[in-house]
């Protein structure tokens, strides 16, 4: 089978798995908490789950290339529908993890400097599920060190998913590696000068987890940085004893 036919009967068959599981009930919960900046059928994260399991017995993908399976990731991370979205976030993350490299660090960005994942649920999830857990596996300080460059990205969804990569890490600090603290901080300061709101809760959030290990490196950010927003400075507070 081609590339181009396993690409189509995965996203066929992801389509109709995710239909008959939406509800009209799930679609506009997702929708009004989401503010309408999200496109959802109405399926939930176990039938996505579930979807793309099936599709991967079903079509052998485990058999197939992991270039093939970048591919149907971004086919899938290229559809309107969030949950189209998670499952070509769930098919690297949960079938083709251990099959990435570092030489992948840029076809792991190319949805978000596409602009395929534009909103806050399905970019953080990409970073929560994916990213981070793509930095953790091995090489972890070459890996950290490639996706801490995503804050230089014209893209404010890439900096933004360059600094959540890291919340599920931060609370361990330089038992990461030595140094971790020092990167962590400095792709706090680089979003921390972007004024918009998905780049400052990205800093609020990143320096909560790191306030776990690091209260007072935290504690002198949010002072040195005045103009920080009011709701990424409560986040990054949040663990601090008062």
């Amino acid at each position: 089978m081609t590339g181009s036919a396993v690409q189509r009967r995965f996203l066929i068959g992801l389509d109709r798995r995710l239909e008959a599981a939406a509800t009209i009930k799930t679609r506009e919960w997702w929708t009004a908490y989401l503010k309408g900046e999200a496109v959802f059928r109405g399926a939930k994260m176990a039938d996505v789950r579930r979807a793309v399991a099936e599709l991967v017995d079903e079509l052998d993908l485990c058999d197939q290339p992991i270039d093939t399976l970048i591919d149907l990731a971004h086919a899938a991370l290229a559809q309107p529908a969030t949950e189209d979205k998670l499952g070509g976030t769930l098919l690297l993350a949960e079938h083709a993890l251990d099959r990435l490299t570092t030489t992948h660090v840029h076809a792991l960005a190319a949805p978000l400097a596409s602009g395929h994942l534009a909103d806050w649920n399905s970019c953080d999830w990409y970073c929560v599920k994916l990213v981070g857990p793509f930095v953790a596996t091995r090489a972890t300080k070459t890996r950290a060190r490639r996706i801490a460059r995503w804050v230089e990205s014209p893209e404010g969804w890439q900096r933004r998913a360059g600094a959540v990569a890291f919340v599920d890490l931060a609370p361990l600090g330089d038992a990461v590696f030595p140094g971790f603290v020092d990167l962590l901080l400095r792709i706090a300061e680089v979003n921390a000068g972007d004024p918009t709101r998905w780049s400052q809760t990205s800093v609020g959030w990143l320096m909560r987890e790191l306030s776990h290990a690091e209260p007072e490196r935290v504690r002198a950010f949010v002072d040195e940085h005045p103009d920080l927003a009011a709701e990424a400075r409560r986040a990054a507070t949040a663990k601090l004893a008062r």
